[in-house]
């Protein structure tokens, strides 16, 4: 009787540790669906808020300031195609007299890298008066260059250019950081690379809620 008690006790306790796995899995599982959850809010909540301040530059009324944003170089000190994209926008903008300045933000951080100075000069090439070139070299990422916008021209209403997928979260930063900020989506070819750029702009919006929110470091 002791041989068969003991049996049965083993197998109840082998039992109980399993159904306390299980349990535990369970919460751990809720766990991460809830971390799911917020993650899945916040990037909806950054994608969305100045969604509808997306327009067409037919639209435009009253914004005499265009930012553009840095999007990198190719070898040689060129216009990747995106940025070459973004500046064509721009340009034309202020051609069909849309915007009568442009701001060019973008990282010159160091001589081998002058992304502004390679913007100015393409905008010249078109045609641009100097003199409606402003240069922004801080501007690192899409946050510096909304708060440079703010913060070092003391302006209050601009116009963003960048492509679709990017314009969402660059509305989100800019207008929450004060500015009273329009997005005309840039010129949009189509890049080798773009599935790689639209997950990074997933992770990009939990950082930009962040630094909003919490603010930067």
């Amino acid at each position: 009787m002791t041989k068969i008690f003991t049996m049965d006790l083993g197998i109840d306790l082998n039992n109980q540790t399993k159904k306390k796995k299980k349990i535990k899995y369970k919460y751990f599982l809720y766990f991460i669906i809830f971390i799911m959850l917020i993650f899945i809010g916040i990037v909806a909540f950054v994608q969305l808020r100045y969604f509808n301040k997306i327009i067409f530059a037919k639209d435009l009324d009253d914004y005499n300031v265009a930012l553009v944003f840095g999007a990198g170089l190719k070898k040689g000190g060129l216009p990747s195609d995106i940025l070459a994209d973004r500046l064509k926008t721009a340009i034309q903008l202020y051609q069909d007299g849309k915007v009568k300045t442009l701001i060019l933000s973008g990282d010159n951080s160091s001589e081998n890298h002058q992304e502004v100075a390679a913007m100015k000069q393409m905008a010249l090439e078109f045609g641009l008066p100097e003199n409606v070139l402003l240069e922004d070299d801080f501007g690192l990422d899409s946050f510096a260059s909304c708060a440079n916008v703010k913060n070092n021209f003391n302006l209050s209403k601009v116009i963003l250019v960048t492509q679709k997928y990017h314009l969402r979260r660059a509305l989100y930063l800019c207008n929450s950081l004060g500015l009273d900020a329009f997005g005309v989506p840039a010129i949009d070819r189509g890049y080798v690379f773009q599935k790689k750029y639209n997950l990074r702009e997933i992770l990009a919006s939990l950082n930009s809620f962040l630094e909003i929110n919490f603010g930067r470091d």
